[in-house]
């Protein structure tokens, strides 16, 4: 298979590529999608191919906008229409599977993850496929997510139809999975009281818990289940090891690391290159971090032995930070 560049102008001929049952990476907010028509079977199966994606791993299904999700969405309940129209960035909703999604989009799963990206080329791409997309990162599994048109393309040239060659993602990280909860069932009013109901974050993603209640007002629980993609298997790990580390020591100080340089030396007959990444290398907060995170990992595994990072600190701010290294790392 040719993979076609495409400059994001060329949206068009993309969207008729999906319309014809093809696979096209485009950019979100947050990371980079491999993007096919999510209602049909074989246009999913090529995400999958593509990827080497386990097929019980579902996919976030992505709308051009609230009214179109909710046209075909018309049963959803007041919580979790009140959390999607509050928060409106880098969040993935859990729904139950309506009969006109495919098993094979879900993973198996009668339910299905559902998000309405906040990226007005995002948006402008889907509304022109006029089709939801089944889109997850734009790489292949295990890898880290993609937020340059060149990561997918090192990942995927040969794998998919085409890529929207753009700018890197804002964000820079995947989506905040959830699942909005009503505390009875039903819910016990046909009006919308906040207390009614309760967000259980799934999967850690580009909106924290501290936003999310912030934005919505409804109390925010950490339990992640299989219901949300990317919970199940390795993930985000680079081509060499990662290594985590409180304190990756002085510049040039490598004797903290001595029982692994001693261990490569005896293998491979010479000395390893190691590639340090400090708090201070990434930016100067949590958002700045995120967004440099993956593609940082990406430049430096390509002259790399080991790469070794130091843990930020364990606060709300970098929870999803810490949690997408330590999925990533070798120890």
């Amino acid at each position: 298979m040719k993979t076609l560049l495409l400059k994001e102008s060329e949206i068009k001929k993309a969207a008729d590529i999906i319309k014809q049952g093809g696979t096209v990476v485009f950019r979100t907010e947050t990371v980079y999608g491999i993007g096919a028509d999510a209602t049909r079977e074989t246009a999913v199966a090529k995400v999958f191919g593509a990827k080497n994606r386990p097929p019980v791993n579902p996919l976030i299904i992505h709308f051009d906008s609230l009214k179109t999700l909710f046209k075909k969405f018309p049963d959803v309940d007041l919580g979790t229409r009140h959390v999607l129209n509050t928060v409106k960035s880098a969040l993935t909703v859990i729904l139950p599977r309506p009969e006109w999604i495919p098993l094979i989009t879900t993973g198996g799963l009668e339910t299905v993850a559902i998000r309405v990206p906040d990226c007005k080329f995002a948006q402008k791409f889907i509304k022109k496929c006029g089709l939801p997309l089944a889109a997850p990162s734009a790489n292949t599994s295990t890898r880290p997510s993609p937020t340059r048109w060149e990561d997918a393309h090192d990942d995927l040239n040969g794998r998919v139809d085409a890529i929207l060659c753009g700018t890197q993602t804002q964000i820079g990280v995947e989506s905040t999975v959830v699942k909005v909860i009503p505390l009875a069932s039903p819910p016990c009013s046909k009006t919308f009281n906040k207390t009614d109901y309760t967000i259980q974050i799934l999967r850690l993603g580009g909106v924290n818990s501290d936003e999310l209640t912030k934005l919505t007002g409804i109390k925010v629980l950490y339990h992640p289940t299989k219901e949300s993609p990317g919970t199940q298997f390795k993930h985000y790990s680079p081509k060499c090891p990662l290594l985590l580390v409180d304190d990756a020591g002085t510049i040039g100080d490598y004797s903290q690391y001595n029982d692994l340089i001693k261990e490569f030396r005896t293998k491979y007959g010479r000395f390893p290159k190691i590639k340090i990444i400090r708090k201070t290398d990434l930016g100067k907060n949590g958002i700045e971090v995120a967004k440099n995170l993956f593609s940082k990992i990406r430049d430096l595994e390509k002259d790399a032995d080991y790469i070794v990072c130091e843990r930020f600190p364990d606060t709300v701010e970098y929870q999803t930070i810490n949690e997408r290294l330590q999925k990533a790392s070798s120890n």
